[in-house]
């Protein structure tokens, strides 16, 4: 079974470069791509709408006035990693070793500065006949600092605080108080394209060892979101215990509960208690989650119209209310549940009423089995022959279905159910990332889903050995 596992590992690899690469090239070649975001985004319009067309806000007359700054479109696609060649741009999304470029010169024309920031620290570059003078932007005098600027007809960096003057070719003190000169930056300079990248000097060794350097989705680096400015990682992460909250205790609630109901059906066939919580199950199934959620607000939501405040409008807790911080654990986890019960029972609802028919119709084609009828015959209790006999052979079926229902409470099942009671998931997330054609978080929150699905997958083969020990995934062997 080991090594099974380790196969089924070792195959969710090509599947997960084979789903990067088709959502790769899909958003290389057709319109309203990271390119076209970045366009855009120059030229103030807010979102793209059908057939690859940019939609634009009421300040349509200011943005036809509007000039494209050069500098910025290509400082924006060397931020996104747009700067490089198609092929690049694809190694560096699965898995590559590159260093960044601070700045380059389509940024930055002859004779005059402008400002990057490398390791976290703000820093200025000269550019004078094709070289490049780069400082660490500050310095301090009297316990105070500030940055320095370029003066033309002195032709030197100076200070903004006292006038201080320093030599743009070796940053020493030429003019002002007496102190330290300037913090020199080594730069190399590589053509790329034709255009001159310009990077820290570092030894190869250096960065190799800088994880800054490396890239690829699967060293979980998805880049950053075009629309709002943080990086893909930091939006799965935010959003992650949302849904972790609403889909695992919605899975597990709705197994556990539908597996109990459907064996007590099995066992009950046929009478008052299996056709009344039929209709029960099959009245719920057929109220649409969001409906409910609708329902629920309406009537137990916050309001002096409704019937009782029962069910909070937004968020798991009630962070940020007047003495939340005060609050014992014990209230804190209360108020947790409080706030989750609602969208809880908005997802499970449509699930019952499959999972719990599944599960009775499994037991009934297992209980008449003839292994049944032999254990009963040896003398085993009712109760040993369902639960020690029928009840693993009954799981198969619903083990079959683990992947979708897993995956579906984490996505698919909770779009409609964030929106309604306002809570920021990765459904949410995901929806809104195509709607505005945010490609790396569209890329990221896929290779998430993938990774989930097939680790699903995978449980459910395990889950396989478990309930059917007859079951082997290994080659047999005479």
């Amino acid at each position: 079974m080991f090594s099974y596992i380790v196969k089924r590992i070792l195959y969710m690899l090509p599947t997960l470069v084979g789903v990067i690469s088709i959502t790769f090239f899909i958003s290389e070649f057709v319109p309203g791509g990271p390119v076209d975001q970045i366009q855009a985004m120059l030229e103030g319009k807010t979102a793209f709408g059908g057939a690859g067309e940019v939609s634009t806000t009421g300040m349509d007359k200011i943005n036809k006035n509007r000039k494209k700054d050069p500098k910025l479109e290509w400082k924006l696609k060397r931020v996104y990693g747009l700067n490089h060649n198609m092929f690049v741009r694809y190694l560096r999304t699965i898995f590559w070793f590159g260093r960044d470029s601070v700045i380059s010169s389509k940024e930055i024309d002859d004779g005059t500065t402008e400002k990057f920031t490398s390791e976290g620290k703000n820093c200025i570059i000269l550019r004078l006949d094709n070289k490049y003078y780069a400082y660490h932007n500050k310095w301090d005098t009297g316990g105070k600092s500030g940055e320095i600027v370029y003066d033309k007809e002195k032709n030197a960096f100076k200070s903004v605080l006292d006038g201080s003057l320093f030599s743009y070719e070796t940053g020493q003190l030429v003019g002002g108080k007496t102190g330290e000169g300037l913090t020199h930056i080594q730069v190399t300079i590589e053509k790329e394209n034709g255009i001159d990248e310009i990077y820290r000097e570092e030894t190869f060794g250096q960065s190799l060892c800088n994880f800054d350097y490396w890239h690829g989705f699967f060293l979980l680096k998805f880049g950053k979101s075009i629309n709002k400015n943080k990086t893909v990682m930091e939006l799965i992460k935010t959003r992650l215990p949302i849904s972790i909250s609403l889909g695992v205790f919605s899975f597990f609630i709705c197994y556990t509960v539908c597996i109990i109901l459907g064996i007590a059906k099995a066992v009950k066939n046929g009478t008052t208690f299996d056709s009344v919580t039929s209709m029960v199950i099959l009245f719920g199934y057929s109220i649409p989650g969001f409906v409910l959620a609708v329902l629920l607000i309406v009537l137990l939501g916050p309001g002096e119209s409704h019937i009782a405040n029962l069910i909070p409008l937004s968020g798991l807790t009630s962070y940020g209310e007047q003495g939340y911080e005060t609050w014992s654990t014990w209230t804190k986890i209360l108020d947790y549940f409080h706030h989750i019960v609602a969208p809880i029972v908005c997802l499970s609802i449509g699930s019952f009423a499959v999972l719990t028919i599944l599960t009775k119709n499994s037991v009934l084609e297992e209980i008449h089995q003839l292994y049944a009828v032999a254990a009963r015959a040896r003398g085993l209790s009712e109760r040993k022959v369902l639960f020690k006999h029928i009840f693993r052979n009954s799981l198969i079926p619903l083990v079959t279905g683990f992947p979708a229902s897993f995956l579906a409470m984490f996505f698919t099942g909770e779009l409609l159910i964030e929106q309604i009671f306002s809570l920021d998931g990765l459904g949410l997330l995901g929806y809104n990332s195509v709607m505005e054609r945010d490609f790396p978080v569209i890329m990221g929150s896929l290779f998430f889903f993938t990774i989930l699905g097939l680790t699903a997958t995978l449980i459910r083969d395990i889950c396989y050995v478990i309930v059917d020990p007859r079951i082997s995934f290994e080659k047999s062997q005479t």
